[in-house]
């Protein structure tokens, strides 16, 4: 599972937040947010189908802790640098942070 995470933080960065305005559209979060629910679908044995309420809702609540703390934590500069293919340690580490703190989600 944190494997799983970490690569849609990095498609996310790479795709998505790199590529939108230094605003940060609704689109690109909208994108992310529909990538992660579906990745964390099929993480849980449900493939692309909706899941029973309680599942959903944790899936709901995990995505958008990860796309809060991607754009809150990840400076532009590095975000080019993971697109890339130079993420630093440090930056790694912070992934893995954003992880960590957001797993309590899908309890």
């Amino acid at each position: 599972m944190i494997v799983l995470v970490m690569v849609l933080a990095v498609v996310y960065l790479t795709q998505f937040r790199i590529n939108a305005p230094a605003d940060g559209t609704r689109e690109a979060v909208s994108a992310f947010r529909t990538t992660c629910i579906k990745a964390a679908r099929h993480a849980n044995g449900g493939g692309d189908l909706v899941m029973d309420d309680d599942t959903e809702e944790k899936i709901d609540r995990y995505c958008g802790c990860m796309v809060n703390a991607v754009q809150s934590n990840v400076p532009p500069e590095e975000i080019t640098r993971i697109a890339q293919g130079q993420t630093s340690e440090k930056t790694l580490a912070l992934l893995g942070r954003i992880v960590d703190g957001c797993k309590a989600q899908m309890e």
